[in-house]
């Protein structure tokens, strides 16, 4: 061909950024690569675009530098796994071969290289380990804004406190492994220089303290996205060559009518950033569409019809080319929807989402339209930060995907919002501060601690050697205070010999085999003494302070009562409470208003009971048993075991506990094959196969998957069982 010299030289310049025949970077990605050299300290903060492509960079860091062991540290069990698969499955490559690893608690069959993919609470315990003899040469964390709670985009299906959990992370990391390499990474995290009227050094001193160098590339934007708001447009508008017509259009969902229709004759696709959970069903259901055609998805569309209640706003919203995606959303659905989404052979091109969509999860939405500039509502409600608007609108547009992405707003505040300079992340064990909590004073450095936490930290001292606690087990649940740790000691100590032996059924019942045996009268003993410390976390304090009385005459919390029936009956019985309730509610309106003579729809009241008894019993499930109650039964479970070891003189390791319920809550599995399908997101019945006592058993759950389980198994199956 002939080119010139200006094509020529672009194309030795295109050709340096291939780092192998399958992989390349743009030049921004290269230039930090570039930075990492082997015999150095290197140790890095990056902030970046979401479209910047973070995570492919730490890959090649990880090529280029060869190490042995490295730690993965992400927020989600989902990107958790996203990571698992891409690397299981031959899509990330690497030089030399590690042996991957996830469940931080029982694996410790290590390789001469390793990577570990964990969230920040799996890091911790992997850091608990006491006879961990391996040395970390690498660490990177993903979405470090989280250090800050300020900067927290609020996730339904977890808890709020992840900003303790991160700072610990890198504190502890850092502080076992003093020779490691980093890098910490996140989205527009906004670092103002001293010279600014809002500087606050806190984060820099961090920075400075663990040699840790600032990469700042806020302004490159791979991906070009136009922002564009219609909040008081009421007549045609062109958007980037599209012609839209708002006449008429006063509402909502009529101008998000109007917008989709007109991508959809372009053949996009579209996300829609919702507020609440209701919301994004209200949405996926107000939008109207002829039902799509299915057979892409036949498989699935039938397993959720086989398994859920037909009038679940998914599966209805799945019919119409709608998926629904938000923290109470089943995993496995969720990553199944975002999958179809993604496939533009589907159909799926229409997203409604809350904040979950801005986790990391990886679209090729080209177009985002903000329904509310809000997170939440109500009391619960907060405005969107700066950090908050520019992370939505960066899921517009894909690197490599679409070169260009499209933000429609429904409301001004959200465009006035993307522009404002944001809050300066911070880091609270780098200020003095008189309301710092005490589970912060250990990573505090002297010189910001007030005589108040210096006190704190004597006294800790000195209970902790009054009772003969050593450090490896009081170290354990680090997000759990020390002082709540020593407090459920004495309260354990101070128990009563029928307690104790009501303790001790409990745990012979829940250690028995088949099945686990949940002794109501052991458990009740063991809510009552953790309910002074869930006092914060007011539905899990709800559910343990209201009591019922059940046909024996035995008194028990609400709680008891919901997880016997999620032991037993799994999700569905959890639902059936939960709808059986809300029904008896719409028969009473149903009555109400036909003594007043007043016309009421009793399939929209049905529609309205079905998705928020899946909503309750997804958050009961997915949140406040797997997080909130597992955390705090976990540190009765430590000091008991701990306090019976002391008593009878054997070794901590020997005493058995309710480990078994902290990882059923934890997993809804047992074997490392299936706590491994469990976080990866798979039906249940994959999850019961990997489990099954025999093989007989194994056979038989095998033989009973449909057809779309029967997929899902062959397509993880590899994942799971190398």
């Amino acid at each position: 061909e002939n080119i010139g010299l200006n094509t020529l030289s672009s194309l030795l310049y295109e050709a340096s950024l291939y780092t192998d025949d399958n992989s390349k970077l743009h030049q921004y990605q290269m230039e930090i690569l570039n930075l990492f050299i082997k015999g150095e300290k290197n140790r890095f903060f990056l902030s970046a675009s979401t479209s910047f492509g973070k995570t492919h960079l730490v890959y090649e860091v990880i090529k280029k530098m060869q190490y042995k062991n490295i730690a993965l540290i992400f927020p989600s069990i989902a990107l958790l796994t996203e990571n698992l698969a891409k690397i299981k499955e031959g899509r990330i490559r690497f030089p030399i071969d590690y042996k991957i690893h996830t469940l931080s608690d029982i694996d410790n069959d290590y390789g001469e290289t390793n990577i570990f993919i964990f969230t920040p609470e799996r890091f911790l315990s992997f850091l608990d380990k006491t006879n961990l003899d391996l040395t970390l040469d690498f660490i990177f964390v993903d979405e470090v804004y989280k250090i800050d709670n300020g900067y927290i985009i609020d996730n339904e299906a977890k808890e709020n406190e992840r900003d303790v959990a991160y700072r610990m992370a890198i504190f502890y990391g850092m502080s076992r492994f003093s020779n490691v390499d980093l890098l910490l990474a996140g989205p527009y995290i906004e670092i103002f220089e001293p010279e600014s009227p809002n500087y606050n050094p806190s984060f820099d001193l961090f920075l400075s303290d663990f040699q840790i160098t600032k990469l700042l590339r806020n302004q490159y934007e791979i991906v070009k996205v136009s922002k564009n708001e219609i909040e008081t447009t009421k007549g045609q508008l062109n958007i980037d060559g599209i012609e839209f017509d708002f006449s008429g259009k006063k509402t909502k969902k009529a101008k998000i009518q109007e917008i989709v229709n007109r991508l959809l004759l372009r053949n996009e696709n579209v996300i829609i950033y919702c507020n609440t959970q209701a919301n994004a069903e209200k949405v996926a259901k107000e939008y109207e569409r002829v039902n799509i055609e299915a057979n892409y998805f036949t498989s699935f569309l039938e397993h959720l019809k086989n398994k859920y209640d037909n009038d679940w706003i998914v599966i209805k919203s799945l019919e119409k080319g709608i998926g629904v995606h938000h923290g109470v959303v089943p995993k496995y659905i969720q990553k199944e929807i975002v999958s179809l989404f993604n496939t533009s052979q589907s159909g799926i091109n229409i997203l409604t989402s809350t904040t979950t969509i801005t986790e990391g999860v990886n679209t090729t939405a080209k177009n985002m339209i903000v329904y509310k500039s809000e997170k939440g509502a109500g009391k619960n409600g907060k405005p969107l930060l700066a950090f908050d608007a520019k992370n939505i609108a960066g899921r517009a547009g894909r690197f490599m995907e679409h070169y260009k992405g499209r933000v429609i707003s429904l409301e001004k505040e959200f465009m006035d919002v993307i522009t404002q300079t944001g809050n300066q992340i911070e880091h609270k064990n780098y200020q003095t501060s008189d309301n710092r909590k005490e589970i912060d004073d250990e990573m505090t450095p002297s010189q910001f601690l007030d005589d108040r936490s210096i006190q704190r930290l004597e006294e800790i001292r000195g209970l902790q050697n009054e009772r003969g606690i050593p450090d490896e087990i009081i170290s354990q649940f680090k997000v759990i205070s020390k002082r709540e740790k020593i407090k459920m000691y004495d309260l354990i100590n101070e128990l009563s010999k029928e307690s104790q032996k009501k303790i001790r059924e409990l745990i012979a019942g829940l250690n028995s085999e088949p099945y686990l045996i949940l002794d109501k009268s052991g458990f009740q003993i063991i809510l009552n003494l953790i309910k002074e410390f869930t006092i914060e976390t007011k539905n899990l304090y709800f559910l343990i302070d209201r009591k019922y009385i059940d046909k024996d005459g035995i008194q028990s919390s609400i709680l008891t009562a919901s997880l016997l029936s999620y032991l037993y009956n799994g999700f569905s019985g959890i639902y059936d409470y939960n709808y059986g309730r809300l029904m008896n509610n719409v028969r009473e309106r149903v009555k109400e208003a036909e003594l007043k003579n007043k016309e009421i729809d009793i399939n929209v009241l049905t529609e309205n009971a079905v998705n928020s008894a899946m909503r309750l019993s997804s958050t009961l499930i997915f949140n406040t048993f797997k997080y909130q109650l597992v955390k705090y039964l976990g540190v009765f479970n430590l000091m008991y075991k701990f306090r019976v070891s002391q008593h009878l003189k054997q070794d901590f390791d020997t005493i058995t506990g309710i480990d078994k319920l902290l990882i059923k809550l934890e997993y809804n599995a047992f074997s490392p094959e299936a706590r491994i399908a469990s976080d990866y997101g798979v039906p249940q019945k994959i999850i019961d196969f990997y489990d099954a006592r025999n093989n007989i058993e194994g056979k038989s759950i095998l033989n009973s998957f449909d057809n779309y389980e029967k997929s899902i198994y062959d397509k993880i199956k590899k994942i799971i069982e190398e």
